[in-house]
């Protein structure tokens, strides 16, 4: 019987702390910044900054699933505040919003099993809260460059100038 009841208070004890650490009610308030200029980089920056807030005051350490699958810590830059940050070429760049599935350590070790047993039953697993990132697109420069412009622009003056020259000495 006491066997019973030390297994009893270890069960409940392991059930309470799994469930005290576990976000409730999750309240998300989110900001993006993207990279807006371009004109002389190979991959642009995107950054979300996001607060969470627990309806049991849990400050659970967070992992991000990108929609390519990929899957990154989540930096804490203040009392609950949170940071998450990826880069992407500029020519596979576009802007829009990005879904970002966000996980506690227990969903966090879910998603990488799922993900080793196969990638469909990654999509399954329940994450706290899911953030909609939006992202800008940049600046890539001009449509047309400056050079091509002083071309045509010395064509023409040098066409204007033959023809004119032909017409004074006719």
């Amino acid at each position: 019987m006491r066997e019973y009841l030390v297994g009893f208070w270890i069960g409940f004890c392991i059930i309470s702390a799994v469930q005290a650490t576990s976000c409730n009610n999750p309240k998300v308030t989110i900001t993006s910044f993207s990279t807006e200029d371009a004109t002389i980089l190979t991959q642009l920056a995107h950054i979300g900054e996001f607060s969470l807030k627990c309806s049991n005051e849990v400050k659970p350490n967070l992992f991000a699933e990108f929609p390519c699958g990929k899957v990154v810590p989540v930096a804490r830059v203040a009392e609950n505040q949170y940071q998450v940050s990826w880069i992407e070429d500029v020519k596979k760049s576009s802007s829009g919003s990005v879904v970002v599935r966000l996980f506690d350590e227990e969903g966090y070790s879910s998603l990488r099993k799922a993900q080793r047993d196969g990638g469909a039953k990654a999509s399954n697993v329940k994450s706290i809260i899911d953030v909609t990132v939006t992202t800008k697109g940049a600046y890539k420069g001009p449509w047309v460059k400056a050079e091509l412009v002083a071309a045509f622009l010395i064509a023409g003056v040098a066409y204007f100038a033959i023809t004119t020259k032909n017409k004074v000495q006719n």
